[in-house]
């Protein structure tokens, strides 16, 4: 009764949606008519109500009318989508944590795949960090919902988000814009098209410039700090830099080369690059477990500075080298260190008493070369080889305290090579669609972990080395059996080999300690000697080695639709999903036996779903309606749980999620309306051994209800200009960003509203808009760090959605 009341309240809801994309009247004539909307979901521009896949979609123009400009943003317009660009503790701000129909990943380390692939101009983006694309001088963005991957192949068992930008144009044009707003913000963004030779030889420049200052800022301490090790300790960067964080400082560049030597090859030729150097994202100390009976290391740190902790676990802290045992009860006032308690919070989501790590840091860049090849008038060849870099640093005092807490900073660096060969024909009267196509990937890199607690009693340096190499061969089938049904199959298989080495050690090597062992008095003992993964170095916890696994898998596809006339359709679809496995890296202890890595390694996961949809155009095409239902078979879950200090990755278990969506767009005369409405029904229904949080927790960035409604009014004056207004209300039900549903971390349910004022000069080659993001200045919990349980750190610290911000941009264009 529940899920037919759901359903029927969201047909209620339902004249209202972003299905926003390339729009291209379809009937010229009809001025208040709905665009057609073309989409390349299918690897073939399509009209996306022909389309048997729930896409959501979103054109440039929909974009700068409400003032988004990275593609996080869209998430608030899109139902039963989740969207961030901060991952627990990391203090990196360009880490894209995607969640689609409740599957996605929300970490960042290189050791885990995403399971939201992104695809920008047909180019795979393999790791979250670096994955939040500047919307720059785009045509559209289509998010594409459950597993897609007989097409688009690594790591998109929740979906995809296919980005596509805009390619030469064949004459001359340009395009700036100019915006200033809250935070001494200042974006600058611009395009320019020169033609070169003729109708044969094309260019493009686009880039962008965006400056904002932190919307949290780092106050002084107001009592006595006394000793303390900051920046002593390794550390991917040095502390402090930034008297804010949540800041914004970069550079996106982008050069486009396109040659049509004749009407049937084409080549293009892309060039991008990205340059960040701008503060961490914000911390907000909640609370901290200091007492002793909270059994936390800040507990323990506490103990060591009053003399109540055995002296051998405060001594000789790895790369300081001195103990702090009893300090504040000798007779010396000049040692003393400040306690660790709630005296550290501020009070205020927007202050922080933080000095330690305050970086972001990326460089990344690539180049690409697709080749179009029409063989015959019904085949034609497509290739598209890339090759994709980047060196990223980022450090974040996690408890923003004003000692080392939990100063967590991170280096990694990371290249990858793709090819993809595709061949499309069509057959037997254009009936036939078919693609068929391989892939190849390469991949190589490292991670190097540098996280220091309760001022260095434990000391992480973790440098890692990956490499991965996959290959597939997909097939794709469209058949019409008449000019009413059709039919879809489509298959991938896919081979990965993966090879891993790690090297994390603990330069305190507090595990040892805690076992009544001095690291330091050697030689150490043969019964010691025989726990260590290598005798000759005690503070190494990581297993020796390195460590290979191989993956395959044959994902399939099928479906139906039926078309009841030119305007309404509907169909059916299953759809396979897989996301190969690995290893965990973050390990604070030894296993036992010391160098046994079958006990690091988690499995693949992979996702069935079955979804039934309909697509239709109404009201002589003054209303576009489309609605999906869908449910997935969800196994061998890959979450991030923590095990004391340690956030370990794993299998968490199976699980079913239901859930619908319905998405609108209406045409009013001036006037159009975008809706949507998604439920999600997401449950664990077994959990793998080992995995203590409870069954009845929500999965990760999963609200159970979103939706969105929307307006944009466009009135034309007398003398050929215009006035616009826009207006946009979101809502998403309670989320937790974190598997085990910390208490502390729960956004609670969310609205916002944002809303513009616009103004195009009578020739339309300019344009002013005034804008304000989250009006109501409604501020939730978008991630966080629950360090409270005994065993663990002992602070719990979230990072809050940004507050009210104004804008003001000037658009000229020729």
């Amino acid at each position: 009764m529940r899920k037919r009341f759901s359903f029927l309240v969201a047909s209620a809801l339902v004249p209202l949606t972003p299905a926003w994309a390339q729009e291209t009247p379809a009937q010229p004539k009809q001025e208040s008519a709905v665009g057609e909307i073309v989409v390349t979901a299918q690897h073939r521009s399509e009209n996306i109500q022909k389309v048997p896949i729930a896409i959501s979609a979103f054109s440039n123009e929909t974009l700068r009318q409400r003032g988004l400009t990275n593609i996080g943003q869209i998430s608030s317009f899109t139902p039963n989508v989740d969207i961030k660009n901060t991952s627990g503790f990391a203090g990196s701000s360009q880490i894209l944590v995607a969640s689609v129909r409740g599957v996605g990943q929300n970490d960042f380390a290189f050791n885990l795949e995403p399971g939201v692939g992104v695809y920008i101009d047909g180019v795979y983006f393999a790791r979250s960090l670096g994955a939040v694309a500047d919307l720059l001088d785009l045509e559209r963005i289509e998010v594409l919902k459950g597993p897609q991957g007989t097409l688009f192949g690594r790591n998109t068992i929740g979906g995809a988000l296919n980005i596509v930008t805009r390619d030469p144009g064949k004459d001359f044009k340009y395009a700036f814009e100019l915006t200033g707003g809250s935070f001494n913000r200042t974006d600058v963004r611009g395009s320019v098209d020169v033609p070169l030779i003729g109708d044969q030889l094309f260019s493009q420049v686009s880039f962008s410039y965006k400056r904002r200052d932190g919307y949290q800022k780092r106050i002084a301490f107001p009592g006595v700090i006394g000793t303390s090790d900051l920046g002593q300790f390794r550390t991917a960067g040095a502390p402090g830099g930034f008297d804010t964080q949540g800041g914004e400082n970069a550079i996106n560049l982008r050069g486009k080369l396109k040659w049509v030597p004749s009407a049937r090859f084409n080549l293009l030729i892309s060039a991008d690059y990205t340059n960040a150097d701008q503060a961490a994202r914000p911390s907000t100390l909640i609370k901290t477990f200091a007492g002793p009976t909270d059994g936390t290391l800040l507990a323990a740190y506490n103990g060591c500075i009053f003399g109540a902790a055995p002296a051998f676990i405060c001594s000789n802290r790895g790369t300081v080298g001195t103990s702090y045992f009893g300090v504040n009860t000798d007779s010396n006032p000049n040692n003393n260190r400040l306690p660790i308690s709630d005296a550290l919070l501020t009070g205020n989501i927007d202050t922080s008493y933080a000095r330690g790590s305050n970086f972001d840091i990326l460089k990344a860049g690539g180049v690409s070369a697709t080749a179009n090849l029409t063989l015959t008038d019904t085949t034609s060849v497509k290739s598209i080889t890339a090759y994709r870099a980047l060196h990223s640093r980022f450090g974040s005092e996690n408890a923003a305290a004003p000692i080392v807490v939990n100063d967590a900073s991170f280096d990694m660096n990371q290249s990858q090579f793709s090819q993809e060969l595709q061949v499309s024909n069509n057959a037997l009267n254009n009936r036939l669609k078919s693609i068929v196509g391989l892939y190849y990937f390469m991949e190589d890199g490292d991670l190097t972990d540098s996280p220091v607690f309760a001022e260095g009693l434990v000391q992480v340096y973790g440098y890692n080395h990956f490499s991965n190499l996959a290959f597939a061969a997909f097939a794709h089938e469209h058949f019409d059996v008449t000019d009413k049904f059709g039919l879809t199959f489509g298959m991938r298989y896919t081979k990965e080999n993966k090879e891993f080495e790690g090297f994390q050690k603990d330069l305190n090597s507090f595990f040892l300690r805690g076992r009544g062992v001095d690291p330091t008095a050697l030689p150490l003992s043969p019964a010691v000697l025989a726990i260590l993964p290598d005798p000759t170095d005690p503070t190494r916890v990581y297993p020796v080695g390195k460590n290979k696994l191989s993956f395959s898998n044959v994902s399939f596809k099928a479906g139906a639709e039926y078309k009841f006339s030119s305007d309404l359709m509907t169909y059916y679809s299953f759809s396979q999903g897989f996301k190969s496995g690995g290893w965990t890296t973050r390990l604070l202890d030894v296993i036992s036996p010391p160098n046994d890595i079958s006990q690091l390694t988690f499995r693949p996961e992979t996702a069935n779903t079955h979804e039934l949809g309909l697509k239709s155009t109404l009201l002589n095409r003054k209303l576009r309606l489309n609605l999906a239902a869908f449910s997935t078979d969800y196994d061998n879950m890959q979450v991030t749980v923590y095990n004391g200090l340690s956030p370990v990755f794993k299998n968490g278990g199976k699980a079913t999620i239901r859930g619908f969506e319905a998405e609108a767009q209406a045409k009013l005369g001036e006037l159009s309306i975008n809706g949507s409405v998604g439920y999600l029904d997401a449950y664990y229904r077994q959990l793998s051994p080992g995995v203590t949080f409870a069954a009845s927790n929500k999965l990760v960035n999963t609200p159970e209800w979103s939706a969105a409604l929307g307006g944009f009014w466009r009135h034309a004056l007398a003398n050929g200009s215009a006035l616009s207004l826009a207006a946009d209300y979101s809502y998403k039900s309670n989320v937790h960003p974190d598997a085990e549903n910390s208490r502390y971390l729960q956004s609670g349910n969310v609205g916002i509203l944002d809303g513009s004022i616009g103004y195009t000069g009578r020739d339309e080659r300019w344009s002013l808009t005034l804008g304000v993001r989250n009006l109501t200045d409604k501020r939730f919990v978008v991630g966080g760090f629950d360090q409270s349980s005994p065993g663990s750190v002992g602070f719990v610290s979230a990072t809050y959605s940004p507050p009210r911000q104004w804008y003001l941009t000037l658009r000229v264009h020729d």
